[in-house]
């Protein structure tokens, strides 16, 4: 079963940060919208992929372990699983519970005990992983990114607002340039994990300062906001960008802005 073609891409929280621009709280910099954005396809990887997967799943599952078998084979979420035997439990009451009383309104039991997950457990580990680590993932997303703005804008464009909704699309080229972006994100999971905890956590105002010295213009934040808006080869023009961004910086900044984008909320 290959979980990995279910993943969605960079803006599914597209909508988050359209609603984060209009409504302008307190706080809340450009930065951290685009971080938002730039999250899904990092972190959203591993919850929200396997999250879509297990719904189509569903329909035809007959028993609660083929349900969870999904969730043992999400990038990511998978290793989570092997390494801590609770988290698997707290996975199989929320699809027991979802079988029994399906979520009529808001996130399914399974996505919120995803984003806990993500949270408590992924999050810690990718923001304290080396600057190799973290920049070897952001590379590889942006190689699949880049491989799909000179294939199919279309579809790289697709992948930013709302994922790769039919894996099929993908060529045997980008399936595999997909699967190793997943794979260097595990890589960088399984490294910040071994490492003695050293948490970084930039600023709204530092994120900016990086993207900008990276070359982001006001112009770029915008198009990031209103990603869903622009044409196909402008949509996926901005975000090849962005995961571009962190390798146009010196050290130790480069690594500051991977980990950035791969841990965002």
């Amino acid at each position: 079963m290959e979980i990995w073609a279910t993943i969605v891409g960079i803006a599914a929280a597209v909508a988050m940060a359209a609603y984060l621009h209009n409504r302008k709280p307190a706080g809340m910099g450009r930065a951290l919208q685009l971080g938002t954005i730039a999250a899904a396809a990092a972190i959203s990887a591993a919850v929200t992929g396997f999250g879509l997967k297990y719904l189509t799943t569903l329909d035809n599952a007959s028993t609660v372990e083929e349900a969870l078998q999904v969730v043992r084979e999400a990038p990511l979420v998978g290793l989570v699983l092997k390494e801590n035997p609770e988290v698997e439990t707290r996975f199989r009451r929320a699809i027991e519970a979802e079988l029994k009383n399906p979520t009529g309104n808001g996130p399914q039991q399974t996505f919120v005990v995803g984003g806990e997950v993500r949270r408590d457990i992924i999050v810690p580990a990718l923001r304290n992983a080396d600057d190799a680590s973290a920049l070897g993932a952001i590379k590889a997303m942006q190689a699949f990114v880049k491989y799909l703005q000179g294939t199919d804008p279309a579809l790289c464009k697709e992948f930013g607002v709302i994922g790769i909704r039919n894996p099929s699309r993908l060529s045997s080229d980008g399936g595999a340039l997909f699967r190793r972006s997943l794979a260097a994100q595990e890589d960088a999971y399984l490294n910040g994990r071994a490492r003695p905890a050293a948490p970084q956590k930039l600023t709204d105002q530092e994120v900016s300062r990086l993207l900008t010295e990276a070359g982001f213009t006001a112009a770029d934040f915008e198009k990031v906001v209103g990603l869903a808006k622009l044409s196909d080869a402008d949509g996926c023009a901005i975000i090849a960008k962005l995961y571009a961004a962190p390798m146009l910086l010196p050290s130790p900044r480069d690594g500051m802005l991977a980990r950035y984008l791969l841990t965002v909320s």
